[in-house]
């Protein structure tokens, strides 16, 4: 016998239509979308939280550190004269050992003509760089490079008169002290984090469920009818 059309029609539109929840074989949860756009903002903030707070904990190690580079070319820059004529430097032997007291950094110091002559100090440490801008007075700072180890170094030009050339007094040290106190300022304030985080994945997702729980009661209820129930649904709560 043959079938109508319209029958033949209908039974395609039956088939090709979608289930309510979703094709077979693909997650359909509401919960776990929200869920999702919830939580990938925070594993996307967590790197640049890190790549932040490496940042700021540097300029912290590094601001007392320059503070005490800084004075130290001060007190030398003090010491530097022209005695008739001739440029000197009068640090006494104290000084010098004040100077390599340190025991976890390496420290150096020196006094240079923009001529290139050495008048104290270590050899070893890199000159200014040609075409510096002159300010004569002013306490700068870069970083550098001796024998494999970074180093920072504080430097001050001098101009002790005119037509006499210039004098840079240069003091450095190597990184370990700075590291150090960076690496403690950022596990002081990621650690914590490791602890905060799964606290707030457990408190998302126990709001998410309890938000959630009459969708998923209502679900329940429809997927627990008959098909051709058509009664009304109970909507309180």
């Amino acid at each position: 016998m043959a079938v109508p059309e319209g029958g033949e029609a209908k039974k395609g539109l039956a088939q090709e239509r979608p289930p309510v929840f979703g094709r077979p074989g693909e997650a359909n949860s509401l919960f776990g979308e929200i869920l999702d756009w919830m939580l990938a903002p925070l594993l996307l903030l967590w790197p640049i939280s890190i790549a932040a707070t490496h940042h700021v904990a540097n300029e912290i190690a590094d601001q007392p550190y320059d503070q005490a580079l800084a004075e130290n070319v001060q007190a030398i820059a003090r010491l530097v004269r022209l005695d008739k004529g001739r440029l000197v430097i009068h640090l006494p032997l104290s000084a010098r050992a004040i100077l390599h007291a340190d025991e976890e950094d390496t420290t150096y110091f020196q006094v240079r003509t923009s001529r290139g002559d050495l008048l104290a100090g270590d050899e070893l440490l890199p000159a200014v760089p040609a075409g510096e801008p002159v300010e004569a007075g002013k306490v700068k700072f870069r970083d550098g490079n001796i024998g494999g180890d970074s180093i920072r170094i504080a430097y001050q030009t001098l101009v002790l008169q005119p037509g006499e050339g210039l004098v840079h007094v240069q003091v450095a040290e190597t990184l370990k002290k700075r590291q150090n106190l960076a690496s403690r300022v950022i596990s002081g304030v990621l650690l914590p984090q490791f602890a905060i985080i799964p606290v707030a994945v457990i408190l998302v997702w126990l709001g998410l469920s309890r938000g959630l729980a009459p969708l998923s009661r209502l679900r329940q209820t429809l997927s627990e009818r008959r098909p051709g129930d058509l009664s009304p649904l109970r909507t309180r709560g």
